[in-house]
């Protein structure tokens, strides 16, 4: 379940490119491959993006695990790990 919140800027940096070998991907819902989202964009750049929603961990309900972002014209779901928030 996933929850609205009050947009706010955060990024995709080049660290956290590195981390994940250079390309985030971006899904078209808040799930996983298996449960049938698809990829619909991948960042392979570091960009600023706005956080729109997020999905907490279904056991505990305050870990972020997935953020609904927008960038550019774009937008999509991504794990928690592959954004940092802005200061």
């Amino acid at each position: 379940m996933s929850e609205k919140v009050k947009p706010y800027k955060a990024k995709i940096s080049a660290e956290t490119l590195k981390r994940w070998n250079g390309c985030i991907r971006v899904w078209d819902t808040p799930r996983s491959a298996v449960e049938g989202a698809e990829v619909v964009d991948t960042i392979k750049e570091p960009i600023a993006v706005t956080v729109m929603e997020v999905q907490k961990d279904m056991m505990y309900g305050t870990t972020p695990q997935r953020y609904k972002i927008t960038y550019g014209d774009k937008e999509g779901w991504v794990l928690a790990d592959a954004i940092a928030v802005s200061e």
